[in-house]
């Protein structure tokens, strides 16, 4: 599994940093980064969790 942040729809509001600090950090240009290249097995879960919260859609999730 794989995160990508969509840069035109984040708007650096922090809610994936703060739901899932492991999976997300906010970067320099104040746009959400994955800090993983692939997803780990046991943070999926909160993954897919965290993409549904995002209200700007920017999270996507591929498999």
């Amino acid at each position: 599994m794989k995160i990508t942040i969509d840069p035109d729809l984040c708007t650096g509001c922090e809610d994936c940093t703060e739901a899932c600090p492991s999976l997300f950090k906010l970067g320099s240009n104040w746009i959400a980064e994955p800090l993983h290249d692939s997803v780990p097995t046991d943070l999926e879960g909160e993954a897919k969790k965290t993409a549904s919260l995002c209200q700007f859609e920017a999270i996507l999730i591929s498999e």
